[in-house]
């Protein structure tokens, strides 16, 4: 992977894919994911928070004692702009239970990567000279 995107190139570019999955559908979407042929790793982080679905009509203000969270796993991506579509395919087939709050799935693009053992050693090897 290189250490820069490039920019204003759609095609060869990076992306992130941020995914939130139920917690109970983890190891499903991890064995999915090493499927992929090019494996792009991941990070996961607990989550919890409201979708914007509040029930049939009406206006409901929630009050301190009937706020409710819904628990998820995040699920961050950094892979090539060319994988994006196995990615999400294989996302939201592992993901998908049919049930409401199955989650949601978006991409962003990546501006800069870098490796911080590269970047430290690099910095490292001037301070040295």
């Amino acid at each position: 992977m290189s250490t820069e995107a490039s920019p204003g190139a759609m095609d060869d570019g990076l992306r992130l894919v941020t995914a939130f999955i139920h917690p109970h559908l983890e190891g499903r979407v991890v064995r999915a994911l090493h499927e992929l042929p090019e494996f792009p790793g991941f990070t996961f982080t607990e989550a919890r928070g409201q979708g914007r679905g509040r029930g049939a009509g009406g206006t409901y203000v929630a009050s301190e004692y009937d706020l409710t969270y819904q628990r998820h796993l995040q699920l961050q991506i950094v892979c090539r702009a060319g994988v994006v579509e196995a990615v999400i395919s294989t996302l939201t087939r592992a993901g998908w239970t049919g049930h409401r709050g199955d989650g949601v799935v978006f991409v962003t693009p990546v501006e800069r990567f870098a490796r911080i053992r590269e970047a430290g050693k690099a910095q490292a090897q001037e301070g040295a000279r």
